[in-house]
């Protein structure tokens, strides 16, 4: 298991978050998700073994969000 802490420009309000979290969520491997727009963070803990952070950040890019 792996932590990764993405920082992610454009969300704005709770359902950006939940946009975010549903397009993780329905990913194999995703173990944890916390999602805050206030603090334009996403905490993920995801088994390495099934799923890469590079997917992970281009899953948050394809939703129309800047990641850093």
């Amino acid at each position: 298991m792996r932590e990764s802490i993405i920082q992610i420009k454009g969300m704005h309000c709770p359902s950006c978050e939940m946009l975010i979290e549903d397009a993780l969520g329905e990913q194999n491997g995703i173990i944890k998700l916390d999602v805050s727009h206030t603090k334009g963070v996403a905490v993920i803990l995801f088994d390495e073994s099934k799923i890469t952070e590079d997917k992970l950040r281009s899953i948050i890019k394809n939703e129309g969000y800047e990641v850093k």
